[in-house]
This record gives C-alpha cells, sequence and structure tokens, in this order.
C-alpha cells in the first residue's frame, strides 16, 4: 500500500512502514512532505504531486525519485507546478491533471502535450483547473474541473464544467451548468467522477 499524506510518502508492506521525505542534501528524494494525490503505473511506477512543487515519479526498485517541473521556457514541461490529479489510461498513458489544463505524457521524450482553455474555441478544454481524470470503460478520458477553494483561481469562481476528451482529435465536448435548464450539470465544479455498472455517471 502506498499512502500520499501530509507529512510524506508511505509504504506499507503488510508488516511494516517505510517513510519517504525530502532530503536537501539528495536530489533523487522526494521534492516535498504535503502530496496532493497519487497513483500507480504499469511498470510500478508511483507519481505523486508535491503541493505546488510539479510531479514526481518513484522508481520503488531503486527509492529514486525523478522530478518534473514547468520550465517558463520549455513548452514540453509540465504545465504548472500545481498538480492536481494523476490518471494512467488503458493505453498506458499517463494524463496529469494541472492547474493550468490537462497534460499528456509521452514516456518516449519525457515531454508532455498540454490541452489548455481557449476562449475562441469551444471544443477546448472548459477550464484550466483540472481537479478530477477518469477513464470510462470506452476508454475516453474525462475532465472534471473548477475550483471550489476561495482564492485558489482569483477571478475564476465558479468556472469549470465536465469535459470529455476525443483523444483523435485533441477537442473536447463540454458538459456546464445553465440555470435554464434543470437537466444540465447541476454545478461547473467537479471534484470526482465515478461510472456505475450501467455506464451512469
Amino acid at each position: 500500500l502506498w499512502l500520499a499524506t501530509q507529512i510524506g510518502l508511505y509504504k506499507y508492506d503488510g508488516y511494516q512502514y517505510i517513510s519517504y521525505h525530502p532530503a536537501p542534501s539528495n536530489p533523487n528524494s522526494p521534492a516535498a512532505d504535503l502530496i496532493e494525490c497519487i497513483a500507480s503505473d504499469r511498470r510500478g511506477y508511483v507519481w505523486l504531486a508535491p503541493v505546488r512543487t510539479g510531479l514526481d515519479r518513484l522508481d520503488p526498485v531503486t527509492g529514486i525519485f525523478t522530478h518534473f517541473r514547468h520550465k517558463k521556457n520549455d513548452p514540453g514541461s509540465l504545465a504548472s507546478d500545481t498538480v492536481l490529479a494523476i490518471l494512467q489510461d488503458h493505453d498506458a498513458t499517463m494524463w496529469i491533471g494541472t492547474q493550468h489544463g490537462l497534460d499528456r505524457f509521452d514516456d518516449k521524450s519525457n515531454k508532455f502535450l498540454h490541452y489548455e482553455n481557449n476562449p475562441n474555441d469551444p471544443s477546448s478544454l472548459s477550464c484550466n483547473t483540472v481537479r478530477a481524470l477518469y477513464e470510462d470503460k470506452q476508454g475516453t478520458i474525462w475532465a472534471g474541473t473548477g475550483s471550489a477553494f476561495y482564492g485558489e483561481n482569483p477571478g475564476y469562481e465558479g468556472n469549470g464544467g465536465l469535459n470529455k476528451l476525443n483523444k483523435e482529435t485533441g477537442k473536447f465536448i463540454r458538459y456546464m451548468h445553465d440555470e435554464k435548464d434543470p437537466h444540465s450539470l447541476i454545478d461547473n465544479r467537479v471534484r470526482a467522477i465515478f461510472e456505475d455498472s450501467r455506464g451512469n455517471f
């Protein structure tokens, strides 16, 4: 079991706990103790998002952490150092939800492809604060966006929406709250997505 806590990353093997903490003298240690989210991939790597410190990938065999950070002059770097959601889909692709959009990780180049909101394109991501990621039974990627936290995105409170990604085109279908439509999304701030056995969300 891998446990992401406010005081570090912990591994529990059924008998004892092993903890991982930042060590300033060791660049291969985790970036921070406070962790926003965590996920594992098919190769056994553990991905974690230290709060406001980018994205870390742990190789449990070696105990080495690889750090991915936003770099202002590198368009292939992480979109934002504030990572809010992590998902690996059935094709083994890693999807990273950040405060500045959705990223798709290319493990061959170690680069990120960005999906972000474009005010002039209604088929773009509805909001750049990506709080939830989900892959449905059809292999479709869904992104829940928006923030319920005051001050997280000043000027954008109430924005958000549920987004369905077409991976072939990179376009999104948006599902948004409409006060005039009682059958629309009840609120634009989406924190979690779940699909039941009948395909209902």
